[in-house]
């Protein structure tokens, strides 16, 4: 009767270490573990044309990914897009 206990315990203790370890690859993958993004500076770019440019759009420089875009916005004078990465 003891080694039943014991096996039903490590077979918990299992289980749930590995909904944790699915949690944790979930927010990884979703990228939701960086709710604030506080390192780094901010950029600003102007493009004549910024396609399907959105808010949260990852910035990539030689296929590495070095931050998000964080505001989308139109300069009224030149009608150019305002990016801030």
């Amino acid at each position: 009767m003891r080694n039943s206990r014991t096996v039903e315990i490590a077979v918990g203790a299992l289980a749930a270490l590995g909904i944790g370890a699915f949690i944790m690859l979930a927010l990884q993958v979703s990228d939701m573990s960086r709710f604030s993004e506080d390192t780094g500076y901010t950029l600003t770019a102007r493009f004549d044309n910024i396609g399907g440019l959105k808010v949260r759009s990852a910035v990539t420089v030689a296929g590495v990914r070095v931050g998000r875009v964080v505001d989308v916005d139109v300069d009224p004078e030149t009608f150019e897009a305002v990016v801030q990465l």
